[in-house]
């Protein structure tokens, strides 16, 4: 029984490392800027979507909590934590009633998860700001969640395939 708690442990702790490293690495890598201003991938977001498969909600709330958290560390405190933070409280709410409510695939959830994720960014930034006109920038980022949805999803789906992870749900 130890043993197995060890290894779900050791696991989930990869799973954050790996969340923690795609941010940070598709921030520093993988500009996006040329699209839209804060328009990203969000190639961490797959971590998630496999978190949610392989362990249980709880777990999915712990770790994605966490890299929110470890990421602001490598990129600073203050507006970016709380932008980030509201997108992935309001993206984790929506995939969590998702899951009670609607039957979804991987790619509902997904796209579901990125536009609820730009809804809480822009909430936030209309708080910060002082401005209810952030939400004119709503369509632009809605479009772009729809389309970095699917292809998280669509990664997400072949690492599922590709890769079982036993002895993780026991």
């Amino acid at each position: 029984m130890r043993h197995k708690r060890t290894v779900k442990v050791a696991r989930m702790a990869m799973f954050l490392a790996l969340g923690v490293l795609l941010n940070y690495a598709e921030a520093v890598l993988l500009p996006t800027a040329f699209i839209a201003p804060g328009v990203k991938l969000g190639l961490a977001n797959a971590i998630g979507l496999l978190m949610l498969y392989y362990f249980e909600p709880i777990d999915f709330i712990s770790l994605g909590f966490l890299r929110v958290l470890l990421t602001s560390l490598f990129t600073g405190f203050g507006f970016n934590f709380l932008i980030g933070l509201s997108g992935w409280f309001v993206a984790t709410t929506v995939i969590l009633i998702m899951l009670r409510r609607v039957p979804l695939s991987i790619f509902g959830l997904s796209i579901m998860s990125a536009v609820g994720h730009s809804v809480g960014q822009i909430a936030m930034v209309s708080v910060l700001y002082q401005t209810i006109y952030m939400i004119n920038y709503l369509p632009i980022l809605m479009v772009t969640s729809v389309l970095a949805g699917f292809v998280v999803a669509w990664i997400s789906r072949d690492v599922i395939i590709r890769v079982p992870l036993l002895g993780v749900q026991e």
